[in-house]
This record gives C-alpha cells, structure tokens and sequence, in this order.
C-alpha cells in the first residue's frame, strides 16, 4: 500500500483516513514539515500501523512520523520501531498520552543546537516565575478574533514567520478554523493594528486544548502580550471546561518557554525536528498545565 498513491499533494493538511491489516487510522501528509501526523487510529497491530506509515513516508521522501498513544501502548509502538519523545498530561480526557515518533533518517535525529537548547530551559527554570501586570499595556486592547479580523490576523503572521507548519497565512484557513475548534485571540495597538495573537485548538472528543499559533511583532515584544494572550486563552478554555492544556513551544525561544514556565506549565519532553517553522526544522518543547478542578 502506498499512501503516496492514494492520497495527493492536493490534500496536504487534509484529514485523510488510511485503512490496513489490523488497523485504521486519520492522518496529515505535510510536505512543507516532512512528516506523517496521526491524528487518531484504532489499532489491533501496531506493528502493522507503523510499517504502512513508514512506508508511506518514504515514498515521499518524509523523515518523520508521529502519534499519540495511550500510555499502555507504548511498549507495542516502542516494538514496532517507534521512540517515545514526550507526555501530554491529561490529552485522553484526563488520561495521558505518550508521543511516539518514527524517524525515517539519520539526519532528521541531529540537533545542532541542543547545548544551546538545554542551556535556555536551565536558565528559564533557575528563576522564580513572574506574574505580568493584570491589565494589557495602556492603548493596547484584547479581543477573541472573528472572520472579520482574518485578513489582518493572517497579514501578522506572514511578517512574523517565514514559514509555519500550518497555513494561518491564508485567511481563509483561519476562518474556517475559527468555525470549527480553534478560539483565537489577539492584541490590537492603540492605531488599530493587530500587534500579537495566539490560539487554543480544541480537541472536543479528548477534552483538550494545545496553546498555539503565538505571534508578536518585534518592535512590541517586551510588553508581556503573549502571558496575556495565555491567560486569556485559559480563561476561554475554563468558560467550556476544558482542563488539560498542554503547548509545544520552539525550543530555542527563551521568551516564549517563559511564558509557558511562568503560568505554570511543566516541560515533559522534546520534539526532535518536529516542525518547519520561521525558515527551517526546530526541536518543540512540549509544556503541559496540571488539571485542575473548574
């Protein structure tokens, strides 16, 4: 079976579902990331699961794939040739899962900058948190985004990176997200503009959230808009009783691990060239919030 054959470069960043001996599953092909995402499955052979993806993957010249397993499934994926790189506590419904990736290649298990990455995560974690002023800075106003804002919210992202692992580029991709299960928030300066956002994707079926899409504008970073977008962000999720939050955050940013740090998050693992984004593959440090009662 050849994933290639049966799904196109058309629908890239398309659900699709893969069916097999012992197994069925929903995925992301994603040329511009180089990986096969699973986004759910059922599966009887694991073994099976991951010899088609594999398989698929190296038809398109792919150097990763990746799921979310329930932790009991770990040792069978680990068999199959699988690596566990991380947990996300609470992301079944209050159960965790364990990330178990398939490295197609050598080079996609280099990373250039782990000393520089393990030396940002140990001086974020040798310092007490801070807690940011409780109102955005004056002239500066917070709103949740509608399809009105799309033009400019997508005009935001194209200057702040110069690729990214989803097309939030494209306007019309952000709208048809909005009407789905991603809430979006963002800052307006006191001329109007969109100067920050951020957004939490909504897993209904798992009750989660993943903390993502965060932007600023260089010359209006310093201000704090990206704890106050995550603050926002939780207080969204809380409104609909979502309780486990978790992020994955570019390992080499030391401000926005930070943030994650500060609003109490815990580190629980990394993602080994997990995403393109802002020109290239980057390690994601994955951050997960303690569940609380709401």
């Amino acid at each position: 079976m050849s994933l290639v054959t049966e799904i196109t470069a058309d629908a890239a960043n398309i659900p699709a579902r893969v069916h097999g001996d012992g197994f069925d599953a929903k995925i992301l092909l994603s040329p511009l990331n180089q990986r096969i995402q699973v986004l759910d499955y059922e599966a009887d052979n694991a073994e099976s699961l991951v010899k088609t993806l594999g398989n698929g993957a190296n038809d398109a010249d792919f150097g990763k794939v990746f799921l979310k397993a329930p932790v009991h499934e770990r040792a069978e994926f680990e068999e199959a040739g699988m690596v566990a790189e991380a947990t996300i506590n609470g992301y079944f419904a209050g159960q965790p899962a364990v990330v178990m990736s398939l490295f197609l290649d050598d080079e996609r298990l280099q990373r250039p900058f782990a000393d520089e990455e393990e030396s940002i995560l140990a001086s974020i974690c040798s310092k007490p948190t801070s807690t940011p002023p409780s109102e955005t800075p004056d002239g500066h106003a917070m709103s949740r985004a509608t399809a009105a804002d799309a033009d400019d919210l997508a005009g935001l992202y194209d200057r702040v990176f110069s690729s990214y692992p989803f097309p939030i580029t494209e306007p019309d991709y952000l709208v048809s997200t909005m009407e789905t299960n991603v809430v979006y928030r963002i800052v307006r300066n006191p001329a109007g503009e969109i100067v920050a956002a951020a957004s939490a994707e909504i897993d209904l079926e798992h009750h989660n959230a993943e903390m993502t899409d965060f932007a600023t504008l260089p010359e209006t970073r310093g201000l704090g808009l990206a704890q106050h977008l995550l603050s926002a962000l939780e207080g969204d999720m809380a409104e609909r009783r979502i309780c486990n939050l978790y992020t994955i955050a570019r390992a080499r940013s030391a401000g926005m691990n930070r943030v994650f740090f500060n609003n109490d998050y815990s580190r629980t693992g990394t993602l080994v060239n997990n995403c393109h984004i802002a020109g290239g593959f980057e390690d994601m440090h994955v951050w997960c919030k303690n569940p609380t009662v709401r």
